[in-house]
Formats: C-alpha cells, sequence, structure tokens
C-alpha cells in the first residue's frame, strides 16, 4: 500500500469517525441548548430586576446631582457678579485709563459665567442621556 491509499485510508476512517461522534453528540448538545434555554428563561426575571434597578439607580444619580449642578451655576455666578463689581470700583477709582482692562475683565467674567452655565447644561445633558441609555439598554436586554 502506498503513502496515497494510507492518506485516503486515514481520511475515510476520520470521516466515519467524526459522522459516529457527531450522531452520538447530538442528544447531548440538544440537552445543553434546552438546558441554556431553560436557565434563560429562568434568569429573566432577575435580568429585568437588575435593569429596573440600573434605571432606577441612575434616575436617583440624576435627581441628587441636579441639586450640586444648581449649588456649582450659583457659585459661579456669584464670583462672576463679584469680579464685576469689584472692576466696577476699580474703574472708578482708578480713572479711564484702566477702564478698558476693567472692561476686559468683565467681559472675560461675563464669558467664564456663560463657560460655566454651559458646562452645568452639559452636564445635566450627560445625565440624562446616561439615563436614556440604561433605559435603552434595558429595553433591548429585556427584548
Amino acid at each position: 500500500m502506498g503513502f496515497k491509499e494510507t492518506l485516503q485510508k486515514w481520511f475515510g476512517t476520520a470521516k466515519e469517525t467524526a459522522s459516529e461522534l457527531s450522531e452520538k453528540a447530538q442528544p447531548h448538545v440538544e440537552k445543553a441548548v434546552q438546558a441554556t434555554k431553560d436557565a434563560a428563561e429562568k434568569a429573566q426575571p432577575h435580568v429585568e430586576k437588575a435593569m429596573e434597578k440600573a434605571k432606577e439607580t441612575a434616575s436617583d444619580l440624576a435627581e441628587k446631582a441636579q441639586p450640586h449642578l444648581e449649588r456649582a451655576k450659583e457659585k459661579m455666578s456669584e464670583m462672576t457678579t463679584g469680579a464685576k463689581e469689584g472692576a466696577e470700583e476699580v474703574t472708578e477709582a482708578t480713572g479711564e485709563g484702566l477702564g478698558q482692562q476693567v472692561d476686559a475683565a468683565k467681559e472675560a467674567a461675563d464669558k467664564a459665567q456663560a463657560a460655566t452655565e454651559e458646562a452645568i447644561d452639559v452636564a445635566k445633558e450627560a445625565a440624562e442621556n446616561a439615563v436614556d441609555a440604561v433605559s435603552d439598554a434595558t429595553e433591548e436586554d429585556s427584548s
């Protein structure tokens, strides 16, 4: 018997063995599939509870963050108002020479306040987006 015939015999034997193993494994695969389905059904209520808890937690976090964001906004507003008032006092005390610099400082304070308010709005939006994302993820996982 030549090398080619030996290889053909091995491949034939391997093909038969694979076929036999496939047939023998089929019931076990079916049982595993069924067990997986059963486990998924049993886990579904727990998944739903977890997703609901995640939604609640995200909502709670957004609610808890809101007062802090508002306080930060108020503090920044107070700080910029104080800076404006200080700039006005300096303008009055020093006269016209520094008026332009004070105006520039006022403008910078206004820009800082606007940027702070924008940052707070962005943070609020990010918190809302996080809540929405958790809600969306929950809906996707439960379907």
